[in-house]
């Protein structure tokens, strides 16, 4: 007997421009131009800077999405 799955609902209407993606782009591009900049002048203080900066962003954002700022999940239905 073939089994039959649930279609997903479809996802927001948002592509993914929230303000949680914003802030996660952002933050990570700003961070990893910092970390670059430390590796050109040879400065580990600054490399270390950026690298924070990517992680504080990761967190930052990660909260956001959970403060509801971010896309919503959708999860099809079990039968």
């Amino acid at each position: 007997m073939p089994r039959t799955y649930a279609v997903p609902p479809p996802p927001p209407h948002n592509e993914g421009s929230t303000v949680a993606a914003w802030v996660n782009t952002v933050g990570c591009v700003l961070g990893a131009i910092v970390a670059a900049l430390g590796i050109v002048l040879g400065d580990m203080p600054i490399i270390i800077g950026g690298v924070a900066v990517v992680v504080i962003t990761m967190i930052v954002s990660f909260v956001l999405r959970l403060a509801g700022f971010g896309q919503k999940r959708t999860r099809a239905s079990a039968q």
